[in-house]
């Protein structure tokens, strides 16, 4: 009777003594709580995606994205590690280099860390994502431009970034072309500014009426500005 209730109840005891041996073996091993997984290199990528590209980008995205909010956890961007961030907007656009998932979540989501200077990393990342297209990603210049400006603090380096829509070819907006001229005249710089807007207008032809008014009022109202300036020098000179 002993005999048979031990073979009844050994399948139970087997199970208590595998569980207890599985958390002694395992006792030591604790959860990865790093906000942000290991970057993988390009090839492990490509190995990984298992011939689909696209729906390992869109994993690893969605994976970057809630990187810090797991385990209960809510994480304040000050305590990202944007380098490390950077080199994973890399390697996904390794994966999918025309898709605007990954620029998108670097302009509009990382960008608004508490420690401005880590803006740096964003900024030069739109740089190069844009660089590899400029006719259909301009957009992202825009964006690092004015993350430079009102996150970073770094006006010339919003106006270096703004220049280089200038010289974009393709039909890009005017308003974007006219950045430069924005940032010039809010640095002073108002002739600078009023020259911008000359040579578009020299160079642009049958510009819509609204556009041609508001740069017509944008010249008119510079030199109001600089133009008082100059007779008053001149008045002392005369003195």
């Amino acid at each position: 009777m002993a005999a048979n209730r031990l073979l009844i109840n050994l399948p139970l005891i087997l199970a208590v003594f595998l569980q207890a041996a599985l958390w002694y073996s395992s006792r030591h091993i604790k959860p990865d709580l790093a906000i942000l997984p290991e970057v993988p290199g390009k090839y492990e990528v490509k190995a990984l995606a298992l011939g689909d590209d696209e729906f390992y980008f869109r994993a690893l995205g969605n994976r970057l994205q809630m990187s810090g909010d797991t385990f209960g956890r809510s994480t304040p961007f000050k305590d990202y590690d944007y380098v490390k961030l950077a080199e994973w907007f890399r390697v996904l656009d390794s994966l999918d280099g025309k898709s605007n998932y990954i620029p998108s979540l670097a302009a509009y989501y990382f960008s608004l860390t508490q420690r401005h200077s880590d803006t740096i990393y964003v900024i030069n990342y739109l740089q190069e994502t844009a660089a590899k297209d400029p006719e259909r990603k301009w957009w992202w210049l825009v964006q690092a431009s004015i993350i430079a400006k009102y996150k970073l603090g770094d006006k010339n380096l919003a106006l270096k970034i703004a220049k280089k829509l200038e010289n974009i070819p393709g039909d890009i907006p005017l308003w974007a072309r006219q950045l430069p001229a924005f940032y010039l005249a809010d640095m002073g710089e108002k002739e600078q500014a009023i020259i911008i807007i000359r040579d578009l207008l020299k160079n642009y032809k049958n510009l819509p009426p609204d556009e041609l008014n508001f740069m017509y009022y944008f010249v008119k109202d510079r030199l109001k500005m600089i133009i008082p300036e100059e007779l008053q020098n001149a008045h002392r000179e005369e003195r």
